[in-house]
């Protein structure tokens, strides 16, 4: 069985990140990529409730796996 990775969202402007659970890196980051090509939303759903994060403002996203502490980075806005 796969193992679930946390990506942490850190949008422009801010220190604090949104952290989601996602199953796989590369079909989340693809998605992130589209949408925001789109200047559309990501929307995330979880125990804790709904969140929609606007994509074209996503600055980096970090990428652990709870197995190996280890973290990883992934999308970085350039502007």
């Amino acid at each position: 069985m796969a193992k679930n990775l946390t990506a942490k969202i850190y949008m422009v402007g801010s220190t604090a990140g949104v952290e989601v659970e996602i199953k796989d890196k590369e079909k989340f980051l693809n998605e992130l990529k589209k949408l925001s090509s789109e200047n559309d939303f990501y929307l995330h759903s979880d125990e804790d409730g709904e969140i929609a994060i606007n994509t074209s403002l996503i600055q980096a996203i970090e990428f652990s796996d709870e197995s190996d502490g280890k973290r990883g980075a992934g999308l970085v806005s350039n502007g």
